[in-house]
C-alpha cells in the first residue's frame, strides 16, 4: 500500500531534503541535516545503521588516509629475496590475497604480489632463477594527509586495489585498500579470511578491553569519554605519548587520564597490543 503523502515519516523526509536544498545554497547546514537525521532515528523513522551511514558520508571528506590505514606494524609483507615456499607459507598463514613486497626493509616497498599469480607454479616446476619481483605489480603511494573522497575517486577510476601510505619523508606509514574505504562508509565487511575477534570487549559497566590499534575516536565512542586534543590516532599512541617509551613484554604500565585508568595488558613485538580501560575510578575509590 502506498505511504500516505501526509504521513509523519514522509513529512519528516521532506524536511530533511528541504534542508539539504538550502544547504546547497548557503553551504552551512551540515549540522542541521545531521541533527534532523538523529531526530529521525529517535522517532523511529531511521535505524541506527541508516544514521551511521549518513554520518559516515559527511565524515568521508574530512577523514585522511592515515586515520583508517593498516599501520606498518600490522602489515604482512615479504622480502624480495625469499624462496617461493617461504612466500607461499606466509600467504597461507595471513589469508591475504595481496601482499606487499619490499627490498631490505618495509620503507622500500617495490610492488604488490597478487597471491593468485603463484598458482602457475602449482603444476609447473619452479625455475632456479625464480625471483618474486618477476611477479610483483606496481603499487601507488599516497600521502598520509590524502582525504578519503579524493583517494576513493582515484582508486576506483584507475582500478587500484591497494596503495602505500607514506609520511613526509617517503617512509612507509601503512597500506590502504579499496575495501578499507568502502568499510569507512558502509561498516565492516567480513569475509572468510577475516579474524572475527572483536577489537573491543565490554567487561562491565565501567571496564573495557581494547586493541592498541583502535582509534581514539572509536574508543571515545565506546566508553563515552572525550579525550584531550592530541596528535595521536590510536589509543596505543596516546599511552606512548604519556609513558615516553615502548613497554617490553611483561611490563604493564598504567596511565591515568581524568577519570580513566589505562593499563597495558599485552605487548607484542614492541607494540601495545591490548589495553584495559577502567572508567569512573574516582567514584570507585569513594
Amino acid at each position: 500500500m502506498p505511504e500516505d503523502s501526509g504521513s509523519p515519516k514522509r513529512s519528516f523526509l521532506g524536511k530533511i531534503f528541504k534542508t539539504k536544498s538550502k544547504a546547497l545554497e548557503e553551504q552551512k547546514t551540515e549540522e542541521e541535516i545531521l541533527s534532523l537525521v538523529e531526530e529521525g532515528r529517535e522517532k523511529g523513522y531511521f535505524k541506527d545503521e541508516t544514521e551511521n551511514f549518513i554520518k559516515n558520508v559527511f565524515d568521508f571528506d574530512d577523514t585522511t588516509a592515515s586515520e583508517i590505514m593498516t599501520h606498518r606494524t600490522e602489515i604482512t609483507a615479504v622480502e624480495d629475496n625469499l624462496s617461493l615456499k617461504e612466500i607461499v607459507d606466509i600467504a597461507i598463514e595471513s589469508g591475504h590475497s595481496r601482499i606487499p613486497v619490499y627490498h631490505e626493509d618495509i620503507d622500500n616497498i617495490v610492488g604488490i604480489l597478487y597471491v593468485k599469480d603463484l598458482l602457475k607454479y602449482v603444476c609447473e616446476e619452479v625455475p632456479e632463477d625464480f625471483k618474486i619481483t618477476d611477479l610483483t605489480r606496481t603499487v601507488p603511494c599516497v600521502p598520509r594527509s590524502k582525504n578519503l573522497s579524493r583517494l576513493f575517486a582515484e582508486m576506483t577510476k584507475k582500478k587500484i586495489q591497494l596503495a602505500i601510505v607514506v609520511d613526509e619523508y617517503g617512509g612507509t606509514e601503512g597500506i590502504i585498500s579499496i575495501e578499507d574505504l568502502v568499510e569507512d562508509i558502509m561498516g565492516n565487511i567480513q569475509d572468510e579470511y577475516d579474524n572475527e575477534d572483536e577489537e573491543s570487549h565490554k567487561l562491565s559497566e565501567n571496564k573495557f578491553t581494547v586493541d592498541g590499534t583502535m582509534t581514539l575516536d572509536d574508543v571515545s565512542e565506546l566508553i563515552d569519554y572525550e579525550f584531550p586534543e592530541t596528535d595521536c590516532d590510536t589509543i596505543a599512541g596516546f599511552i606512548l605519548e604519556h609513558t615516553g617509551k615502548i613497554p617490553t613484554e611483561g611490563e604493564h604500565p598504567v596511565v591515568y587520564e581524568g577519570d580513566l585508568k589505562l593499563t597495558v595488558l599485552q605487548v607484542e613485538e614492541r607494540r601495545i597490543a591490548k589495553i584495559l580501560i577502567e572508567k569512573n575510578i574516582n567514584e570507585n575509590k569513594g
